[in-house]
């Protein structure tokens, strides 16, 4: 199977760590961190897979909370967007310009 290097920066002491590590289990450093990383990202889908359901009805419930509390506006008229234009102007209109 073609492998991908992947390189990052650690602290010296955890590097140390890392080997000591490796050495305990009797493998690479490289395939004790590819084998920790792996069973990391396995865990992290497994658990993503279990409460897709459950996360879904959350965000389902934020959202129709959210749609309770902050209903969508009513468009502006042709005046009323005017009138806040007009009132923006002049409130720029105060404030110092810079070059």
């Amino acid at each position: 199977m073609a492998k991908t290097r992947v390189t990052f920066t650690i602290d010296p002491a955890d590097a140390a760590r890392l080997r000591r590590a490796a050495e305990r289990a009797g493998i690479t450093v490289s395939a004790y961190i590819e084998a920790r990383v792996l069973a990391s990202v396995e865990q992290d889908e497994a658990i993503r897979k279990t409460f897709r359901d459950a996360d879904a009805a959350t965000n389902a419930a934020y959202a129709a909370a959210d749609a309770a509390i902050w209903p969508e506006p009513e468009p502006l008229t042709a005046q009323r967007k005017a009138e806040l234009d007009s009132a923006l102007d002049r409130f720029f209109d105060k404030m110092q310009r810079s070059a």
